[in-house]
Order: structure tokens, then sequence, then C-alpha cells
């Protein structure tokens, strides 16, 4: 009796575990069009009168599926649906669904010179598509951890040495020696990048990342994110630095083919390639190509290539190519072609301006301004403009096509106006002109510009017998132009100031208006001569008799207050 029960036990467990192994297998038919994943598993719960358990972290409840099975087992409408990367595990009337875990293989190998049998360092292995990689040691040895599949295939890049391909027999578990032959009839010539030839890049990144980069010069994939400390550091995949990112977040320093989207860095960032949108280092940013958007840098920011957009450098940006925005940098900015507003703390420079303003502390320089403006707090000096130079010190120019406005303006060639005490342009104006007044006052001028408007730095002095001796200094603006072969006209506006010899004051103060008739005695000579209307300004009350001294032999045309206008004349000469 007792055997019986035992056996009536027995077969009840073997039926219930044949049951519950039948699940998988039981069949049924499914029609799915365009439902999700979480829909489909809910039908097949239904018509296979089971339940389903599953982390929905790893299953993606709302893709989207269009399928159509008749009289399929439950196993296999599970494999095509979930793409046979789970496997499933039997629990009364519930299948738990379980991700596979992936199986590894370990490659090791050795490089070697087909030539001389020597090892190889530096050879770049790696799964193209799996995005995995290594390098060997000097020793030339590798080992790379793969994920096992059906097909392995490592593809091998050294610089000097042909390209190989090796497809890798899974079942082996022998090193492999893998010879690699250089390219010695034909070899081209190794060009570093730019990014790898600037002093940031050659101080932070390691030989083998620098000869990766070169192995790798064709290759690049893309991640949406990366994580990183320092360039190398705590990562055996040497691909690392081939990766374009969308979004980069260095806690010190990154090296990385590509930013798509924002990068920041705790000290510095270094691109490959270019670096779009937002790029933020706390000390420094060095981009192999393109920048396009924000780059702010605490110290540096450079650039192998164009740059448009923002860029903010605590002491410097410096760019080989061209520049269109706003360029901000504490001590000094550097472009090629620049288009837009560059603001130097103390120095801008850019071979060509278009459309752009330059403003520095102390110097602007460019070799030609299409149209723009330098604004400089001692110094701008160009080769060729089409705009203006606004300094507090100099302007120089080999050639002015527009405005000037110095202490000392400089131009070979003038086409515009130079306004300041002192200016030169070989195909302007300058002279020194020596001139007396009806009432004995003696000046020496110094008239420098163009002949459309010139500048006038005037001196002199006057002996009254009211008031004594004053020195005289001023300044104004003149015109001339050509009204003969050896006739010009001219018209100056003067501003003078008068001065006793032993205090300085300006009691004294008149505005001159002065046509003259100028006449070519000689290349280097002309006589002048013109009526003076003077307005005398009210700057401080003294009495008639003080005033008379400064009107002797000028006709009064009015009398005001404390101001007069009078009629005189200048008679003068000019010397080249």
């Amino acid at each position: 009796m007792k055997k019986n029960g035992a056996l009536i036990i027995l077969l009840f467990f073997s039926i219930n575990l044949f049951a519950q192994s039948n699940l998988l297998e039981k069949t049924i038919s499914v029609d799915f069009r365009n439902i999700t994943m979480y829909d489909a598993l809910i039908q097949i719960e239904k018509k296979a009168g089971l339940y389903f358990s599953y982390d929905n972290q790893f299953i993606k409840n709302q893709k989207r599926l269009s399928f159509s099975a008749q009289n399929r087992t439950v196993r296999e409408i599970l494999d095509l649906i979930l793409d046979n990367n789970y496997h499933y595990i039997i629990n009364n009337n519930k299948i738990v669904i379980r991700k596979k875990e992936q199986q590894y293989i370990v490659i090791h190998g050795r490089f070697l010179d087909n030539t001389d049998q020597k090892p190889i360092e530096y050879v770049t292995v790696y799964e193209p598509e799996l995005k995995i990689g290594t390098m060997s040691n000097d020793q030339g040895n590798f080992s790379i951890k793969i994920p096992l599949t059906c097909q392995i295939r490592l593809q091998v890049r050294r610089v000097s040495y042909y390209d190989t391909l090796i497809t890798i027999d899974t079942k082996s578990t022998t090193p492999l020696q893998i010879g690699l032959t250089p390219k010695i009839s034909h070899e081209e010539p190794v060009t570093v990048r730019t990014i790898e030839r600037h002093w940031l890049a050659k101080t932070v990144i390691g030989t083998r990342q620098k000869f990766n980069s070169l192995n790798l010069k064709n290759y690049f994939y893309k991640r949406k994110f990366q994580f990183g400390f320092w360039p190398g550091f705590g990562t055996k995949n040497a691909l690392k630095g081939q990766q374009e990112n969308f979004i980069s977040f260095n806690l010190l320093g990154g090296y990385t083919a590509q930013v798509d989207a924002v990068e920041i860095g705790g000290l510095f960032n270094i691109v490959q390639k270019h670096a779009h949108a937002v790029q933020i280092g706390g000390m420094f940013n060095t981009v192999g190509g393109k920048v396009t958007g924000l780059q702010i840098a605490g110290l540096y920011n450079y650039a192998g290539n164009n740059v448009k957009g923002l860029q903010i450098g605590g002491l410097i940006n410096m760019n080989r190519a061209d520049n269109k925005g706003v360029q901000i940098g504490g001590i000094y900015n550097h472009n090629q072609n620049f288009k837009g507003l560059q603001i130097g703390g103390l120095t801008n420079s850019s071979r060509e301006i278009n459309k752009g303003v330059q403003i520095s502390g102390m110097l602007n320089t460019a070799s030609t301004i299409g149209k723009g403006l330098q604004l400089a707090g001692v110094v701008n000096n160009v080769e060729a403009i089409n705009g203006a130079q606004i300094s507090g010190l100099i302007n120089i120019s080999k050639k002015t096509n527009g405005f000037q406005l110095g202490m000392i303006n400089i131009s070979d060639s003038l086409n515009g106006v130079s306004l300041g005490p002192i200016n030169y342009s070989r195909n302007g104006k300058h002279a020194l002109s020596v001139s007396v007044q009806e009432n004995n006052q003696l000046n020496l001028s110094y008239k420098s510009g163009s002949h459309a408007i010139y500048n006038i730095v005037q001196t002199g002095v006057i002996n009254t017998v009211s008031s004594g001796k004053y020195y005289i200094f001023g300044y104004g603006l003149g015109t001339e132009w050509q009204s003969g072969k050896k006739v010009t006209m001219a018209m100056e506006l003067v501003s003078l100031f008068y001065s006793g010899p032993k205090k300085f004051n300006t009691d004294y103060s008149n505005i001159c208006l002065q046509p003259l008739v100028l006449v070519q005695l000689k290349k280097d000579i002309q006589l002048f001569a013109g009526p003076r209307l003077q307005y005398q300004l009210p700057v401080y009350q003294h009495s008639n008799e003080f005033y008379n001294g400064f009107q002797k032999s000028s006709i009064l045309l009015k009398q005001g207050a404390n101001t007069t206008l009078n009629l005189g004349f200048n008679v003068g000469v000019n010397i080249f």
C-alpha cells in the first residue's frame, strides 16, 4: 500500500513537471498589428493560459510590433519578438523572462614585423562593430576581451604598416602570432593631427593615445554620453579617444573625437575634430577643428579651424582659421579672418577683418580691414583699412579709406579724414606755416592730414601795449581745393587760447575763421593771404582796454557785453 502511495505521488509530480515544461511548447497563433510589446505579451498570456514576469528595464514595453505567426510554440514566438536575447524560467503557471548573460572570450597575441620578426609596439587592434579595442605593449603583446559571437573579426592598424583583418577561431585558446608588413616602397608621410601638435595635447596626452589617434585617423563612432576623469585614465578601451559624444563630462580633463551638444571639463577639454553647442573648460579648451556655439575657458581657448559663435577666454583666444561672432579675451585674441566683435584686454590680432570691430586696451593689429572699426587705448596698426581707426595715441595704416582719430595718425595712402595733432600721409597735406596778423600776432603752425580735411596745431606770441606778452596755443581744421595750376583756395577754422608768461591762464580766447588764397612759388614754398574773422569768447570779464590790445588794427563788426566780432587779415608762408 505504501509503495502504491509513493508511486502515485511520484506520478503526480512528474505530470506537474511535464505540464510546466510544456508551457513554452504550447502552440498558438498570433497576429500583432502595430501594437506595443506590453499588449503583445498580454495576448500571448491569454492565448496560452500563462503569465509572464520580467524587468521592464530590459524589455521595452512601448516598443511597437507588427508580427504574425500560425501554430508556433510560445518559445518560438518569444524568441522572435525578443530577438533571442533572453532565457525563460518556468515557475508553476508563470514564465520568468530574464536577459541572457553575455559570454566573453579573451584573445591573446603578439605582433611581429614580417621583415625582421621584431615585436611591434603601439599596434591598435579592435572590433569595429562592438567599439572595443586595445594596443600592443613594447613587446608587441596584446590582450582583448570580446563578447562571444558566432564570428569575431579584429581590425589591426599601425602607422607605417598595412592594415590587417583577422578572423578569430573562438574554440582555440592558442595565443596568436600576427605578422605585419611595413609600407616600404610606397610609404605615406605621417601627418600628425593639428591637435596632437598643440602644446597642451603634448603635455597631457600620452604616447599610446597619440599613436592610437594616428592609427585610427579615419575611424570614429558616436556615443550619447561619456564621463571621464583624465585622458586614458580608468579605461582599457583604446577607442575612447575616437568617440563623438553628444554630452561629455570630464572631472579633470578629457580627450575625445568630437562633441555635438555639451562638454564640461574641470580643467581642460581636448577635441580632435569639432565642438558644437557648448564647451566649458575650467582652464583650457583645445579643439582641432571647428567650434560652433559657446566656448568658455578660464584661461585659454584654441581652435584649429573656423569659430562661429561666442568665445570667451580668461586670458587668450587663439584661432587658426576664421571667426564669425564675438570673441572676448582677458589679454589677447588671435584669428586669421574675423567677422564680428573682438574684445581684448590688451591685444587683438587678425589677418583680415570684414564687417568687424576690434576693441583693445592697448593694441589692435590686422593685415586688412574690409569694413570695420579699430578702437585701441594706445595703438592701431593695419596694412589697409576701409573703415575707422580710433586710438588714444597712434593709428598706423599703409592704405586708409575712411577715418582716423588719434594723437598721431600715419598713413602711406589716405582717402578720407585723419583727425589729431600729428598726421602724415604720403599723398596728403603736411606743411610748416609761418604767418603774421594785423595785430602783430606771430603764428607758427603745423598742418597735416588730407587735402579734404587737415589738422592745424598752432602756437605763437603777441605783444600788447595794454596787457603785455601772451603766448598762444590752439587747434583747428582746414580744407583746401585746387583753383588753378599754381593757385589753391583754403578755408580754416582755428580755436586759440592766450596765456601770460608767468602764470598759466586762458583769460582770453577766440575762434578764427580764415579763408586763404595760396600761390605756389616753388615746389616746397607757398605764399598765402586772406581775411580773418575773429570772435572773442566770453571767458573772463576784463576792461575794454585789456581786450583792445588783442584787437589792434582790426575792424569791429559787433560789440557784446564781453564778446566782440572783428575783421582782420593773415599773411604767411607754407614750407613743406
